[in-house]
């Protein structure tokens, strides 16, 4: 490894024979595998070289505050201004974590935030026993730490947490910070299932879960928040540029408004997941875990194909798409949502959401506009019950001023004899809920 990143025979050779010569080639190759040009990898060589004279490595494992003091020493020996010298402490600290924690001689930090143990123990009893996905635990974590910090500073234990107690955590958080009734709502579900759960293990007092109520949150009580179909082809005519950027993000674009695709779905793309011989591309519905198959389009299969040819780098990843600059590595969920929301922002459109999700409502709107039924709506979106795509019945307003202008007068009956005559089509109820739908959809679309 050394001979293909060092020329001069010098260099070569105390490289070679310097401490831990093995460990330092693997790292060094891991970081060519992830596409690091070659004057980054001389640089971070040397790095690596003075790390095996400063790191305590006699030792079975190395703590952060070991890495830290080592870095500080090294730094200090070096230069003396000190934005060089934390800048050179950032970089040592980065390396070193990164290269110990591959080794396997990280010693992992004790943690100091209370309540750690009881909330490792409830997010494991939700992956192994409710099968959430590391999403949905790592939500159940960020709503839960800040209410066990602040308990851990007024109540001290989960013991002598009460009811009243509850309410001045919300009444704390609503000055901070004004939340609204759906925030509140994700808040106090993730609170009741892990007060269930601290129930169960006898860590608090009986009924606590029960006592904590939530806003009233109605069903299909807002409409769907994506653009305009018109908007969205817009979106599509922006991004068909030759720039880098513009050749990945319209692939991207195309399959979040096209496919209906989920912000993990596009991310997870793998390149054997597209079929080119069939024409077939595989998508992981990772809420559903199944595989669902839908035809590659041919302006979708033709934006990805010239993302791979012209602009994908090459690296070891096998998720289609990559970051543009070193060191390669698949797209995070941040990542892809602000290149979708700053792609809207282009447009000048003032919308409620602005992320990849929004171009999934736009798809099953569009879909519906184009008279598709919410039964075919939903297996295009991948869902497993019809009721996640009711919503989008509201955004149908044709369908609903057809409801609008029935005349349901033959369908009642104020006489015993036109009962047994005839029967209704719709039971009474039926039709006044219609009534009722379509003229509250109505009112607030119109």
């Amino acid at each position: 490894m050394f001979e293909r990143i060092l020329f001069r025979r010098s260099d070569l050779s105390r490289h070679r024979n310097g401490p831990y010569a093995k460990e330092r080639e693997r790292y060094l190759t891991l970081l060519m595998e992830e596409g690091r040009a070659l004057p980054t990898l001389r640089q971070i060589a040397n790095l690596l070289y003075h790390m095996a004279e400063q790191l305590p490595l006699n030792l079975p494992s190395v703590t952060p505050t070991q890495i830290e003091a080592a870095a500080r020493q090294w730094s200090a020996a070096l230069v003396r201004c000190r934005s060089s010298r934390h800048r050179m402490e950032t970089k040592f600290v980065f390396h070193a974590t990164n290269w110990l924690r591959m080794l396997g001689r990280l010693q992992k930090p004790v943690s100091q935030l209370p309540f750690t143990t009881e909330l490792e123990a409830f997010l494991h009893f939700e992956q192994q026993e409710h099968g959430l996905a590391d999403a949905s635990l790592m939500m159940h974590m960020t709503h839960l730490r800040p209410f066990l910090n602040w308990a851990a500073d007024h109540v001290k234990t989960l013991r002598k947490i009460t009811p009243e107690d509850i309410s001045r955590y919300f009444t704390w958080q609503a000055a901070q910070r004004p939340w609204k009734r759906t925030t509140i709502s994700i808040h106090v579900k993730a609170l009741r299932n892990f007060f269930r759960f601290a129930q169960s293990m006898n860590w608090c007092v009986p009924g606590l879960a029960n006592t904590i109520d939530a806003p009233r949150i109605y069903k299909f009580e807002r409409l769907p928040r994506g653009p305009l179909w018109s908007d969205v082809q817009r979106l599509l005519d922006v991004s068909s540029g030759d720039t880098p950027s513009d050749v990945r993000d319209h692939a991207m674009l195309l399959l979040l408004a096209v496919y209906g695709l989920r912000s993990s779905e596009v991310r997870h793309l793998c390149l054997g997941d597209i079929d080119w011989e069939q024409e077939v591309i595989h998508v992981r519905r990772t809420k559903q875990r199944k595989t669902q198959y839908y035809p590659l389009l041919r302006n979708v299969g033709d934006a990805i194909l010239r993302y791979l040819r012209e602009v994908r780098p090459r690296c070891s990843y096998r998720e289609v798409f990559v970051t543009r600059i070193q060191p390669f590595r698949p797209l995070t969920a941040t990542c892809l949502g602000i290149m979708v929301r700053n792609r809207l922002f282009q447009l000048g459109l003032t919308l409620p959401c602005y992320g990849p999700h929004a171009l999934r409502h736009s798809c099953a709107t569009h879909l519906l506009a184009e008279r598709f039924t919410l039964k075919d709506i939903a297996e295009h979106l991948g869902h497993l019950s019809l009721e996640s795509t009711q919503i989008y019945a509201k955004t149908n307003l044709a369908a609903l001023q057809e409801v609008g202008q029935l005349d349901l007068s033959r369908l009642v009956t104020h006489t015993e004899h036109s009962a047994h005559l005839a029967t209704p089509i719709y039971p009474r109820g039926s039709v006044e809920a219609l009534q009722s739908v379509a003229a509250i959809s109505l009112g607030g679309l119109l």
